[in-house]
């Protein structure tokens, strides 16, 4: 007969502290990453669990949503300067993106896509961390462009995908060609592919000579959505695939330009547009026998937003992925979220010239370098 297996020496008193102390600490919630900093200044048992990597791993697990820190904007100022701009008091370092050579693109799992000039190259940016990686511009003409970046791990949860493979997809515009492109580059193999071309005949809201607008894309499913042409109609990138297809906006009484593709309550394609004082919500079905745009919701905004000057319009500029959250630019108060589910809003932005902002979601505080 073999020997009974060794007892487990049971925990000592202090072991068993820090780990009541570790259970009770994962209910911080994440919006406010400088609840962590606190705790971890109140004694070196207190940092220790808070700094452990176990401790950050069961934290992710259990908020599983990455919270929304801030959002990246473009500024002119005798050149494009894009700004980080934090949304909570936030222990993440910011980074010096006050360079008048930097262009932001696009932001997602935790990364910002920054189109440098002068050496012209992109940049993936972590700013948690502050790492930066370079990659080269792909190899095709494009007069008019824009980008995405995202996580390129198998089966990933994107709760921390820092440090790993990611893809850019750059979609370009060549004047010449009267075409419109995307190719896509991997971390792994550092390379672009092949571009494909998109067919945009299919559409009635554009045509050959229309252009990529320089705006965040939305990432649905396995496909990325560019916008075309001042909103009048999206580009879709499918990512397993790797072919392009376009779907025209819908028809709307306010400008197309101050509304946005989104990720819709759904989970599908979805539109979010300014008429009036309402922000109207839109979501797109492709399957079966209906096949459009329907308006499945109604949000007023007199209660949410400070009172307008009638001849100046509200601008939806920006969508946070897996939050709900809309980012709205008021002529004269700033810029605010809305929240879709519970329909507050909050000032989180002075006023300014926005075309487009970028929120920035990940987890972040003490032990992660940069902090």
């Amino acid at each position: 007969m073999s020997p009974p297996p060794p007892l487990r020496r049971p925990p000592s008193a202090p072991e068993l502290v820090e780990e009541l102390l570790g259970e009770i600490l994962l209910r911080i919630p994440p919006e406010e990453p400088a609840h962590l900093v606190r705790a971890a200044l109140v004694s070196k048992p207190w940092l220790r669990v808070v700094s452990d990597p176990a401790f950050r791993r069961g934290y992710r697990e259990r908020h599983r949503k990455p919270p929304l820190l801030g959002f990246v904007h473009n500024l002119y100022d005798e050149g494009p300067i894009p700004r980080f701009v934090s949304t909570v008091a936030s222990p993440c370092s910011s980074p010096a993106l006050g360079c008048r050579t930097w262009w932001a693109l696009d932001s997602r799992h935790g990364r910002v896509l920054i189109h440098r000039f002068g050496p012209s190259d992109l940049v993936v940016w972590d700013p948690t961390t502050g790492d930066q990686q370079h990659l080269p511009l792909p190899p095709y003409s494009h007069a008019y462009y824009t980008g995405a970046v995202l996580c390129a791990k198998a089966g990933c949860d994107h709760l921390d995908c820092s440090g790993g493979p990611f893809l850019v997809v750059f979609v370009g515009t060549d004047d010449e060609e009267a075409s419109t492109w995307a190719s896509v580059y991997s971390s792994e193999t550092r390379d672009w592919s092949v571009r494909v071309t998109a067919d945009l005949s299919a559409s009635t809201a554009v045509d050959l000579h229309s252009y990529i607008e320089t705006k965040p894309s939305v990432l649905i499913g396995d496909a990325l959505y560019f916008t075309l042409e001042l909103g009048k109609a999206v580009l879709k990138y499918d990512l397993s695939e790797q072919n392009l297809a376009t779907v025209d906006a819908p028809e709307t009484d306010g400008e197309m330009e101050t509304g946005i593709f989104m990720a819709a309550e759904d989970g599908g394609l979805g539109f979010a547009s300014i008429e009036g004082d309402d922000l109207h919500l839109w979501s797109w079905t492709g399957d079966g026998n209906t096949v459009g745009w329907k308006r499945c919701r109604v949000i007023q905004l007199q209660s949410l937003l400070p009172d307008r000057n009638p001849s100046l319009s509200h601008g939806v500029i920006g969508f946070a992925e897996g939050l709900d959250i809309i980012f709205l630019e008021t002529p004269e108060a700033g810029v605010f979220t809305i929240n879709l589910k519970s329909e507050k809003s909050r000032k989180v932005g002075e006023t300014g010239g926005y075309y487009a902002v970028l929120p920035y979601m990940s987890f972040c505080g003490p032990g992660q370098r940069g902090n």
